[in-house]
């Protein structure tokens, strides 16, 4: 005959299911916390005491009744939870307190963390205090022993006991007293604790219902910083404003998408859920690109790098799954994925952020060690493929085609780089390819960015094929006007162009004919040279120079001409443009006027050589057919200054003296005479009465002049001297930068050099010229 026989359960199931299954000491008190969570707690305190080897967990939920405590805390794997029903599922979801764990083993947490437990527990309406006493080192002692022989003792008293730093349940709450730590608690470790709380119960700070608060006794009443006082952070609002990220909620069978970029809403989308197995859960989900500028913000704030804080965190019922979203966490691929293509995808280092998910109870099961993520099945794949495609991916779509191509982007933290035509071509691009999907509705769009730009350059055939596929989705007729406004702007720039074409090939064979001109010009000074009247061939030789410099200074001019028509053109177009065009138009019109200054600064230097050409003393004998004469340089330049420069208004007196040397060497009296007139105006512009040129031996083969003034000097505040003779820099605001670039370059061409000497605060240069070799 048969009989019926029962599972007899070892004493030994305590440690499966207590510190076997929750091995980590963090992951334990977090257990106990959600226990806090779920009995509806407002507040939950932690407080530590190394010296009595104690932690106390303080809450002030429901609390628990006798009868609570025998037939369901003393109930192995018994959950109230479990037991909720479907239909009433979602009106048990509060904005906090929700059910947290349902696995009826989370209690066994306590033996994780010490050896005794204390439970003292009160319902609202109850005078008494009902107190549980539990030794966990009973259950260790024999494995024959049954788990139901080890006794427990239930008791009741009159209040709580005195906790120092926590607010004692009042009305009602529970307080876990754990004795005999099996762990060392120091300020190291509650740091670390409470930076996971911060992650397991809400790393964006959204859960504002419930305050955790962590407190180590050392002996003293001084608050530890980073270890006492309320656990949270506000992630969200620190990056929201700060980089690009996408919020996107998935409910029923509905996907509702908003990408956002440095504040601004870019677009906002709605399609269909192709997830039938997500069907009755909601999923809402927040993620941020991490750029140079925001991961330098976040660490700043935060006190820790965002890789080392974590990716994307996953929350069933606002609790968190561990250890999705930790550092070397990689459940969703992104980094194997990203190996494919640095510059492509994103990894977990480039994003963080949460995802919500909203569920009835074992739709999604958590791996009973609690820090192995959620059970492997059809729901869970979803899950992962729908954050992925409609979350990271579409962000990632995003930064890549946007963000990406911009190389200063990364250092930014506004949305200015926004504004660029390249930058809406970009953005374009992205919104259009959602538009031509059947399955996407785009529901807003920046109007401001999705515009035609004014510069037709910069249409090209997919941004205007992006812009009329979504004008006509979404029936848009005042982007479909702009569209065929720039299609003709665009047949106009064509047009205008091929007339240009035509314009600068006239242009060309004008200066073709005009460079035969030059030539038969060379060809007749030259015959010229073998007259006996000099005087003639002084004129022709002269009007020969001038011919070349006056070339020069008319191309240059035309150049500037140019730019000051396309100056005024941009200007009168200023009715025509809103204010957010402004800065476009202003940064045209800047390229444009530097681009003429630099054709009226070469002008100038070409006036500079006629003027010398045409003003030398009339005793010098130069042949101006090759710029060059051979004699004493010195000799010249003490004529040149008495002479030419003595006769000028407002220039300062030049004082000359040759130590009785000579300079015997071939040298182009038009650059000496260009050289001498910069430094000259120079000191003049520092309002300065006298300048002295004083020669000196450097050697056997060089000598020095040494060019000073009593003027201003240079104030090396204003002025970086060592950029002084480079091209296009300036100490004065009014200046061209090219002076003394100018004296560099003629001086290089024979072979010699100029410095600053002195202190540096006055304009004394230092010229050296080498001798002419035998």
């Amino acid at each position: 005959m048969s009989t019926k026989e029962t599972f007899r359960i070892s004493s030994h199931l305590k440690d499966i299911i207590g510190r076997d299954l929750v091995t980590n000491e963090f992951i334990a008190i977090f257990e106990l916390v959600k226990n806090s969570f779920d009995a509806g707690a407002s507040r939950v305190d932690i407080e530590f005491d190394p010296s009595e080897r104690t932690i106390a967990i303080v809450d002030d939920g429901a609390g628990m009744t006798q009868d609570d405590i025998k037939k369901k805390w003393l109930f192995v794997a018994y959950s109230e939870k479990a037991q909720a029903e479907t239909e009433t599922y979602r009106d048990k979801i509060r904005p906090a307190g929700q059910f947290a764990g349902s696995k009826g083993i989370g209690r066994f947490a306590c033996d994780t963390l010490g050896e005794k437990l204390s439970l003292y527990s009160r319902v609202r309406g109850e005078n008494k205090v009902e107190m549980l006493s539990i030794d966990w080192t009973r259950f260790e002692q024999s494995s024959q022993k049954e788990f139901k022989d080890v006794t427990v003792e239930i008791d009741h008293v009159a209040d709580f006991p005195e906790i120092a730093n926590a607010e004692t349940p009042d009305e009602h709450g529970t307080v876990l007293l754990i004795r005999d730590t099996r762990h060392e608690w120091g300020a190291d470790r509650i740091k670390r604790l409470r930076k996971d709380l911060a992650k397991l119960i809400d790393p964006f700070g959204t859960t504002t219902s419930v305050t955790v608060s962590t407190w180590l006794l050392d002996g003293t009443d001084v608050r530890i910083k980073d270890v006492d006082g309320p656990v949270g952070n506000q992630i969200a609002d620190l990056l929201r404003d700060k980089t690009s990220r996408i919020e996107v909620t998935i409910d029923g069978a509905q996907i509702h998408s908003s990408l956002f970029d440095r504040g601004r809403k870019i677009y906002e989308i709605k399609e269909r859920s192709p997830y039938e197995d997500l069907v009755d859960c909601k999923i809402e989900g927040q993620i941020f690109f991490l750029n140079r500028s925001a991961k330098k913000t976040f660490t700043g704030r935060m006190g820790v790098r965002p890789v080392e804080f974590g990716s994307v965190f996953l929350f069933l019922n606002r609790f968190r799954i561990s250890p999705i979203g930790d550092e070397l966490d990689d459940t969703l691929g992104l980094n194997r994925r990203k190996q494919q293509g640095t510059s492509r995808y994103l990894g977990t280092r480039d994003i963080i952020g949460r995802v919500d998910v909203t569920a009835k109870p074992k739709m999604f099961r958590e791996v009973s060690s609690r820090d192995a993520g959620l059970v492997e099945d059809a729901r869970s794949r979803a899950l992962y493929d729908a954050i992925l495609k409609h979350m990271i991916f579409r962000l990632e779509r995003y930064v890549v085609g946007v963000n990406w191509q911009d190389t200063f982007d990364q250092d930014r933290d506004t949305p200015e780089g926004l504004e660029t035509d390249q930058a809406r071509d970009r953005i374009l691009s992205i919104i259009g390819a959602l538009a031509r999907s059947r399955e996407v509705e785009v529901v807003y769009y920046d109007k401001e960015i999705v515009r035609i730009t004014d510069d037709p350059d910069q249409i090209t055939d997919s941004a205007l094929k992006s812009m009329s596929d979504l004008a006509e989705r979404r029936g848009d007729t005042s982007l479909l006007n702009q569209i065929e406004s720039a299609r003709r702007r665009i047949e106009e720039l064509k047009a205008s162009r091929q007339e240009a074409r035509q314009q600068a090939e006239r242009a060309i064979e004008e200066r073709v004919r005009a460079d035969a001109m030059i030539a038969r010009l060379e060809q007749q000074a030259r015959f010229l040279g073998s007259s006996r009247d000099m005087d003639v061939e002084r004129v022709q030789l002269l009007m020969h120079q001038a011919i070349i410099h006056l070339g020069h200074i008319r191309s240059a001019i035309t150049n500037a001409a140019h730019e000051v028509r396309n100056v005024l053109s941009l200007a009168s177009a200023t009715d025509e443009i809103g204010s957010e065009d402004v800065a476009d138009l202003l940064a045209t019109v800047r390229q444009s006027a530097r681009r003429a200054s630099a054709s009226i600064a070469g002008a100038n230097l070409s006036s500079d050589r006629l003027g010398a050409v045409l003003s030398f003393a009339p005793n010098i004998r130069i042949d101006l057919q090759t710029d060059k004469m051979s004699g004493d340089l010195l000799r010249f330049l003490d004529e040149y200054l008495n002479v030419r420069v003595a006769g000028i208004p407002g220039m300062p007196k030049a004082v000359f003296d040759d130590a009785g040397l000579k300079l015997q060497r071939e040298f182009s009296p038009v650059d000496i005479a260009v050289l001498i007139d910069n430094l000259m105006d120079n000191a003049r512009k520092a309002k300065a009465t006298e300048v002295k040129f004083k020669a000196s031996s450097k050697g056997a083969k060089a000598i020095a002049i040494n060019v000073s003034d009593d003027g201003l000097g240079i104030d090396p505040q204003r002025v970086d001297v060592s950029k002084l003779f480079e091209r296009g820099y300036s100490g004065s605001a009014t200046g061209t930068g090219l002076g003394l670039y100018s004296v560099r370059q003629i001086l290089a061409e024979m072979k010699g050099s100029i410095a600053l000497v002195g202190d540096g605060t006055r304009a004394e240069f230092e010229i050296i010229v080498p001798m002419e070799e035998a």
